[in-house]
């Protein structure tokens, strides 16, 4: 293949990948978080909003160099099927309609489990960085943090679209509706509001489908729910978290309904504390509030509403890491930082207790 036609393939697919992308999120985006944003408070997962125009510039970006990585195997992957390596077909009559519907079913099953298995892996903690930091950059996910991917990662997402040409006989047809379909599924996943309605996750059938608070959550709290369209895996595996059930049918009803923790209460640790003051300077707002002893800064933050970054709370992502720029904490666990960021002064909220009565912190 010549690099001119290559280049022009390339151009026009992913230019199909992002308007696609665009005819789905954009709408969902601008209807919930910009003009109804108000009237559909009522069903935001997060009740809090820290999603800004940071977050948003973010996905944009990490979104462009995901289609494009699409876009190169969608190239190579039409070249190899040209070539006839593949078992993709046009012809209906060549297997069957009943064909075609069995071949959806499979579709969405073994790409299910191959989410499942993959993205947990991504949550390892040595590859963690490698792979899946970008995407969990939103903690309070929007329609457009969707497909935003390194690199790497859209590699992964994009594996089963890519192998499995070459495995089963797949219609173009099936292969475009499984696509819609994955789409629509990772929009609503991250949409930020519930429009899956109450008794969804208690109807027989229905509540093995997973619902935007089923993935939300997952962004919220990182260690569980890595499902992506059915809950079985989740449950099957023991990582759906306990109070799923119970936070989508709180946002319908706003109760005081027991839910995990954000993050775990700190233990009595041979740690010393001490009731402080900490500013934090994010994305050039500035917060200040109290820290209650023994709850970890980030804690205390989220405790009294502070849009304070975060996703693990294990100190093992580095979402959390600010730079302390004046006073004094101690850090239960760090898995995260390395020498030369300890040696400059970043920190993980998540794991850091004031030792100075003031601290002021930087997020770079």
């Amino acid at each position: 293949m010549q690099f001119q036609t290559f280049f022009s393939q390339f151009l026009e697919a992913f230019l199909e990948n992002a308007l696609t992308y665009a005819l789905f999120a954009f709408p969902f985006f601008l209807a919930f978080w910009v003009i109804w944003k108000k009237k559909l408070q009522s069903i935001r997962i997060q009740e809090v909003e820290r999603a800004n125009i940071h977050h948003f510039k973010h996905d944009l970006l990490h979104s462009t160099s995901t289609f494009m990585v699409f876009a190169i195997l969608d190239v190579v992957l039409v070249y190899l099927q040209s070539k006839g390596y593949t078992k993709m077909y046009y012809d209906v009559n060549q297997y069957g309609w009943i064909w075609m519907v069995v071949s959806l079913g499979l579709l969405l099953i073994l790409n299910d489990a191959f989410f499942y298995w993959s993205h947990r892996a991504m949550h390892h903690p040595r590859l963690y960085k490698f792979f899946h930091r970008v995407h969990h950059e939103s903690t309070d996910p929007s329609p457009l943090t969707a497909f935003a991917f390194h690199p790497s990662e859209a590699v992964v997402e994009a594996g089963m679209a890519f192998i499995l040409p070459f495995v089963m006989p797949l219609h173009l047809g099936v292969i475009l509706t499984w696509q819609v379909l994955d789409m629509l599924n990772n929009v609503l996943g991250h949409l930020g509001y519930e429009v899956y309605p109450k008794g969804w996750t208690k109807a027989p059938i229905l509540r093995h489908i997973t619902t935007s608070t089923h993935h939300n959550m997952h962004h919220q709290q990182f260690n569980g729910n890595y499902a992506l369209y059915f809950t079985w895996w989740d449950k099957w595996m023991g990582t759906q978290f306990n109070d799923y059930e119970a936070r989508h049918e709180q946002i319908f009803e706003r109760k005081n309904i027991p839910s995990t923790p954000l993050i775990n209460t700190a233990s009595n640790e041979a740690q010393t504390s001490k009731k402080a003051t900490v500013t934090v300077n994010i994305q050039q707002k500035v917060y200040q509030f109290e820290t209650n002893s023994p709850q970890t800064i980030l804690q205390s933050g989220l405790a009294q509403n502070i849009p304070m970054p975060f996703s693990c709370q294990k100190g093992l992502c580095g979402t959390c890491k600010m730079k302390c720029v004046e006073g004094e904490v101690t850090m239960k666990r760090n898995q995260a930082l390395g020498e030369l960021e300890l040696k400059a002064g970043y920190i993980l909220t998540c794991q850091s207790l004031p030792l100075t009565d003031k601290v002021v912190l930087q997020k770079e």
